[in-house]
């Protein structure tokens, strides 16, 4: 993996994450739950409540008992590894981005039980301290919206980490975006100026089968996959393409900027943009779910 092409989408230059931030979503780097009755907090600055939803629904999954020796890989800067550390958890947070983990570090450091990393979860063995992610090394494994940047290949490499540092007995729970059909180069025909994936900085998302398929072969045993496609994607976009509708009129934008004054230094041009964008994601939506996948290594 690329550090420099995986860092694009969480920096300034991506208008979708300016706009969004500037309603409240954190550095917390995914979507998040939303029900109906919450959906307004959405317009009214509260996008992270949405998302520490997700965190938790995430987290709860594991079955954390305190003690537990836990992976969180793609950690970003920290929010889930903290969590769990403050459920009496020996937490190691793996990032590829070097600011995040130097976030990550700054903001928990002072917290004992978790340690940050500088390293690529689909290959451990070559990080600065492989020594730390020896075989049968942890309890859990924790990856939360990171592994549809990983390609193909590197899911298939990171399934196989994620089998080989877990102890017999032991859970990996992956939430992340998946395909609808059995042909995720289709996205290709929905998004063929490739603003979605540009945007995200990935190829193609994993049919929900194939990552059933690909855990069996490596040797886990699913245990479920909890279908978040509605609470999670569809009502976050529907948000976006609400925040789209207004930014295709002059009148609309300053609507937004009376909403959010930070969004006043927005460009005309970056208006386009950020309109095109969203398109090109409600072109895409049909073909997109969202799951948790719950993965166990045979005692």
């Amino acid at each position: 993996m690329n550090s420099d092409t995986v860092a694009h989408p969480y920096d300034s230059t991506n208008i979708v994450l300016r706009v969004v931030k500037s309603f409240g979503w954190t550095d917390l780097l995914c979507l998040g739950y939303c029900t109906i009755p919450t959906m307004p907090m959405m317009l009214l600055g509260r996008g992270g409540f949405h998302q520490r939803r997700l965190a938790n629904r995430s987290i709860r999954l594991l079955r954390l008992v305190p003690g537990d020796r836990v992976l969180d890989t793609a950690c970003g800067t920290g929010y889930t590894s903290d969590l769990m550390a403050r459920q009496g958890c020996l937490v190691s947070g793996v990032d590829l981005l070097e600011h995040h983990v130097r976030q990550a570090g700054e903001r928990y450091a002072s917290h004992p039980g978790v340690r940050f990393f500088n390293a690529d979860a689909t290959n451990l063995r070559e990080t600065g301290s492989a020594a730390h992610f020896g075989d049968a090394a942890f309890d859990k494994v924790h990856c939360l919206q990171g592994a549809f940047q990983f390609g193909p290949d590197g899911r298939r490499r990171f399934l196989k980490e994620a089998y080989r540092v877990l102890k017999p007995g032991g859970r990996l729970v992956l939430v992340d975006f998946f395909w609808r059909t059995e042909r995720p180069d289709e996205i290709a025909v929905l998004d063929p100026e490739r603003l979605v994936r540009n945007t995200w900085q990935f190829e193609e998302f994993e049919p929900l089968h194939r990552y059933r398929r690909l855990a069996l072969e490596t040797g886990f045993t699913p245990r479920a996959a909890i279908d978040w496609t509605r609470p999670v994607l569809h009502r976050t976009l529907h948000g976006l393409a609400l925040l789209a509708g207004l930014a295709r009129s002059s009148v609309g934008r300053k609507v937004l900027v009376r909403l959010r004054p930070s969004l006043g230094s927005v460009e005309p041009a970056q208006w386009e943009r950020f309109v095109s964008i969203a398109d090109a994601h409600a072109a895409v939506r049909g073909r997109m779910g969202y799951a948790a996948v719950i993965l166990d290594k045979p005692a």
